[in-house]
């Protein structure tokens, strides 16, 4: 067994050498959210209800890098928005003017139905608790908020 300690000994050695695996994921999720803060900061301060849009390439590279712990919590944030997202599109609605009481002219009701649908689930109890959870898990263990 002894020749064997040396030879992983080498292959730890030479992972750490050429492939960066010593990465700490915590700290490379928390490097992500710092560079992301302004981004989200400005979303955050937007009163454009489809500002949130903009967020949505953030969120999903902090997704990306997101640690295990959180990463669920992620996708129940990222899910919801980017089928929104894909809807209106769909529909050719822009989400900044988009309002229940007065829709497009022009919007059917299944178009109207698709969309009330998908914004039903970025409003739901579980995507909510899920943006708190990333909100708070950023702030508790990077020591930055998402946003300012």
């Amino acid at each position: 067994m002894k020749p064997l300690a040396p030879a992983l000994l080498l292959v730890c050695v030479a992972c750490l050498a050429v492939t960066g695996c010593s990465s700490d994921p915590q700290a490379d999720y928390c490097e992500a959210v710092d560079e992301h803060q302004v981004a989200l900061s400005e979303v955050a301060a937007s009163e454009d209800a489809g500002a949130v849009f903009e967020a949505l390439d953030d969120y999903e590279e902090l997704a990306e890098v997101a640690p295990r712990d959180i990463a669920d919590d992620w996708a129940a944030v990222v899910e919801p928005l980017r089928t929104l997202e894909e809807v209106l599109e769909a529909h050719d609605v822009d989400a900044s003017t988009y309002t229940h009481d007065e829709p497009p002219a022009g919007l059917d009701a299944a178009a109207r139905k698709e969309i009330e649908a998908a914004a039903r689930a970025v409003g739901a109890q579980r995507t909510v608790e899920a943006m708190t959870e990333v909100e708070q898990h950023a702030l508790d263990v990077c020591g930055t908020p998402l946003s300012r």
